[in-house]
């Protein structure tokens, strides 16, 4: 009886040993998967901080653009306000220009025949010294 007891206390240790080894290989198994999610899920991280650093970039150019962009117009806004201020003046002393213009002496001009195939034009300031 003490063999049986020996051989069943053997069978018993050896189960325990190979449930404890095929434990110990689905560890690796899993430790293994595990490890290749981190290193794919590290590979994604360093993936998508490039592509963040890249999208920074744009955005700093893009904004750079921008601004660029705002300060000619805000260039141009000035030049067509220059310019259309530079019109108005010349508009405004062209308005004071045919206003002394139109204030100066009128002159009337008139069509006299002298001879029968010959016309003569002249003013009406002219004519009274003839």
């Amino acid at each position: 009886m003490a063999e049986s007891l020996e051989q069943s206390i053997v069978s018993h240790l050896e189960e325990h040993v190979e449930l404890a080894i095929s434990i110990v290989q689905e560890l690796r198994a899993d430790k293994l998967e595990l490890e290749a999610e981190i290193a794919r899920l590290n590979n994604e991280v360093v993936q998508r901080d490039a592509q963040i650093q890249r999208l920074e970039e744009r955005n700093r150019d893009l904004e750079e653009e921008l601004n660029l962009e705002r300060l000619a117009i805000a260039q141009e806004r000035t030049d067509v306000r220059e310019r259309l201020e530079g019109l108005m003046d010349v508009l405004a002393a062209s308005n004071d220009a045919e206003v002394e213009v139109e204030t100066g002496p009128e002159m009337d001009f008139t069509i006299r025949n002298q001879e029968p195939n010959t016309v003569f034009i002249g003013s009406t300031e002219n004519s009274e010294e003839e």
